[in-house]
């Protein structure tokens, strides 16, 4: 298996990478995002993802019983 064989196999199973957003810079983007309509919803039963693109960058904001965690996707780094 080469490098990039690899990396897209690990891109396929593990989803992008991404950087979790806590604190005031969440705050920021989540007030941001309350008024802005998102580009995609998901549901699988116990959490719900909703997607959202600003300022060139994509997040994904998951929400389920009492928590919620907002990430951003990084760019992918090609092999």
């Amino acid at each position: 298996m080469t490098a990039k064989q690899a990396h897209d196999f690990l891109r396929k199973v593990m989803g992008p990478e991404q950087r979790v957003i806590e604190g005031v810079e969440k705050e920021h983007l989540l007030t941001v995002f309350r008024i802005t309509d998102p580009i995609e919803e998901s549901n699988n039963q116990r959490s719900w993802t909703t997607v959202y693109e600003h300022a060139g960058k994509t997040y994904h904001l998951t929400t389920g019983d009492g928590w919620e965690e907002l990430s951003e996707i990084l760019p992918d780094e090609k092999s």
